[in-house]
């Protein structure tokens, strides 16, 4: 074989090739199309809501490095944005929420602690914060282990979630709030989120160790007496009126506002005699009338007021709620600078508290307009952070809600989220509500009525589906001894998904109707005597308001699992609103009902918001697709629910 400058013929014909192929690969790459660098939005044609309490229509709205750069009616051309068509759909700022607890109070130690931070908290705020347009919150109280800690996994970006001002943990008494209610039986918890204080040098060093946190706000319990804690009334202590007063003064002094929970009139007027910042949850022990001197030395002081409505749904004395929200109206209208807050407890609830908190002012008298200006502009004007949030203008950072519907016309709107924005990124985009492959059911000749019982005998289930063939109505009702608890009247389609359903509760004056048409549930009716009027986004999905009721359904098709939806008519906090559930076929079991054995469809549901909260299960016979046993699973055994009595 010929050789040239020592490599053989055959070798060069391989260098020939093998820069030829790179040759080829290069230019190919050179001249590849490019991909267009997308770089922020642009919504073009929105409604705007702006936070002031005015709002503008068909503005092009720019959004890049993080802000709103531009707003306008004129055409916006950028050959980098993302364009989003926001025809028929409404922006306006981000929900500020000034009072919620990002706690972890199941957590005992520091290890407990951080466990919560990395494995639990960032899908709190994926799921049950930012999807509802929470995109500013102050937490009032957590662990001061955890709460400066999460702090600054936000500002780094580590955990994406909602901007976070802290106050740290509350000065109080001695055996005060928080100390002896959150704290009483769990010691870590005092130590990291009470400072409990009775001389003066205790609080100058407890507002030194917090100024060196570099906490946003002071905050103290400024209430004494009975306190009930959960279910467990308690004695709390109440922190001395001179404290008080050096509190205020030396945060001041080091340029920290202070805001204070309290519960009382005359603990009010102290607290504003004495300079207060912000007020949390209010006067609740009295009615206000508008000549009282208390308005005008509060209006005179300037402090601001954080209301917390949907807290008082769940204070022992019922009165609270309707104080609140009749004095909360009343200050407004004295032009008492008011803000957003709820309590809301974020380990345990999501953001349909905000939601609701928004709907009880305007049960209370606000426009929904003035309701949205307290959840924006007037929460970031409390904050101290109105220069860069709380209003759709521009050179602000873009916290956006994008909405189907238009919350001023009205406050349930707020529900109808679309995409929401955290500094100019979209952290949520409404999923699609998944559809399936339900086949049509029918039920056999031999199931017309089935009865239940509870395990301990207090109710009775019956469940008619007599109507179901002929006109698609199924009868559900619930006893309590030998009187009827609830009735229920369901009109279905074949797969058992709801088109119709009324409910009656005559005991507590709940009497409710829902009517599916085209994508929404439309209800309208009372709830413990409250006058309700809602719609719910459902689509395609499956309205199972009948719950276990209609698995059969779902049990005779292939699909593994499913998403459903169903109306709450309970007393837990999901009353009122659609809830997601998820059911999942989790095998065949044989269990014994009534000495009678039956070869089972095992299937699991779970609240899919809270599915480590609660899971239902639910036994349905073979042969005819029907109940025969439920219970809920617990952290060491199953607790029985219902079992059948017979089938008719």
């Amino acid at each position: 074989m010929p050789v040239f400058l020592g490599i053989p013929l055959i070798g060069w014909i391989q260098m020939i090739i093998g820069v030829a192929v790179v040759c080829f690969v290069l230019v190919k790459y050179l001249l590849r199309p490019k991909k267009r660098k997308t770089s922020g939005y642009l919504i073009k044609n929105v409604h705007v809501i702006v936070g002031d309490g005015s709002e503008m229509h068909g503005q092009n709205v720019l959004i890049k490095n993080g802000l709103i750069e531009k707003i306008t009616e004129e055409e916006i051309t950028s050959n980098s944005a993302q364009v989003i068509d926001g025809s028929d759909m409404t922006l306006m700022p981000g929900l500020i929420d000034c009072h919620v607890h990002i706690q972890g109070l199941n957590n005992r130690s520091d290890e407990d602690s951080d466990r919560f931070l990395r494995g639990e908290i960032p899908n709190i705020f994926k799921e049950r914060v930012l999807p509802y347009g929470i995109t500013t919150v102050k937490d009032l109280c957590a662990p001061r282990h955890f709460i400066y800690k999460l702090r600054d996994e936000i500002r780094k970006g580590k955990i994406v979630g909602p901007e976070l001002l802290v106050v740290g943990p509350n000065f109080t008494a001695p055996d005060g709030h928080p100390a002896n209610t959150l704290g009483g039986d769990n010691p870590w918890i005092r130590k990291e989120m009470a400072i409990e204080v009775s001389t003066a040098q205790q609080v100058s060093e407890g507002i030194k160790e917090l100024k060196a946190a570099d906490v946003d706000f002071l905050k103290f319990t400024y209430q004494g007496g009975d306190y009930w804690y959960f279910d467990k009334k308690l004695q709390i202590n109440k922190i001395d009126k001179s404290l008080m007063q050096q509190i205020i003064r030396e945060g001041k002094e080091n340029g920290l506002n202070t805001t204070a929970h309290v519960f009382y009139k005359e603990d009010v007027r102290d607290l504003l005699e004495a300079g207060i910042y912000g007020i949390e949850h209010g006067i609740l022990d009295e009615a206000l009338s508008p000549d009282d001197a208390i308005i005008n030395l509060w209006k005179e002081s300037g402090a601001h007021y954080v209301p917390t409505v949907n807290a008082m749904t769940y204070e022992k004395n019922p009165d609270y709620l309707t104080t609140n929200m009749h004095n909360l109206k009343l200050l407004y209208d004295a032009g008492i600078h008011i803000a957003m807050g709820t309590d809301n407890m974020l380990e345990m609830m999501g953001g349909e508290v905000e939601h609701r908190e928004l709907m009880y002012y305007v049960e209370a008298g606000l426009t929904p307009m003035q309701a949205i200006v307290l959840a924006t502009k007037n929460a970031a004007e409390h904050l101290g952070i109105s220069d860069r949030k709380g209003l759709v203008h521009e050179g602000m950072e873009a916290d956006l809600i994008l909405l189907e519907k238009n919350p001023a016309e009205d406050i349930s709107n707020i529900q109808f989220i679309d995409k929401v924005f955290l500094k100019g990124r979209i952290v949520y985009s409404q999923k699609v509500i998944s559809s399936y492959n339900i086949p049509d059911y029918s039920y056999p000749p031999e199931v017309s009525v089935m009865k239940y019982r509870k395990s301990d005998n207090a109710d009775k289930r019956i469940v008619d589906v007599s109507g179901f063939k002929d006109k698609s109505e199924i009868i559900h009702t619930v006893y309590t001894g030998d009187s009827v608890f609830s009735n229920e009247e369901y009109t279905v389609e074949k797969n058992l998904s709801c088109s119709s359903w009324h409910y009656s509760r005559p005991f507590d004056n709940t009497d409710l109707t829902a009517v599916k048409d085209g994508d929404y549930i439309k209800l309208t009716g009372t709830f413990k005597g409250k006058p309700q009027e809602k719609t719910f986004k459902i689509g395609d999905g499956l309205w199972y308001q009948m719950m276990d009721m209609a698995m059969p359904a779902f049990i005779a098709s292939d699909e593994k699992q499913i998403v459903f939806y169903s109306i709450g008519t309970g007393n837990n906090r999901g009353a009122m609103g659609l809830g997601e559930f998820a059911a999942e076929k989790a095998g065949e079991e044989t269990v014994e009902v009534g000495g009678k054995k039956y070869d089972c469809v095992k299937i699991t549901f779970v609240l899919t918001a809270f599915s480590w909260a609660w899971t239902g299960l639910y036994w349905y016979d073979k042969k005819t697709d029907q109940l025969v046993k439920s219970g809920e699973k617990g952290k060491n055994a199953v607790k029985a629910g219902y079992q059948l009595i017979t089938v008719e």
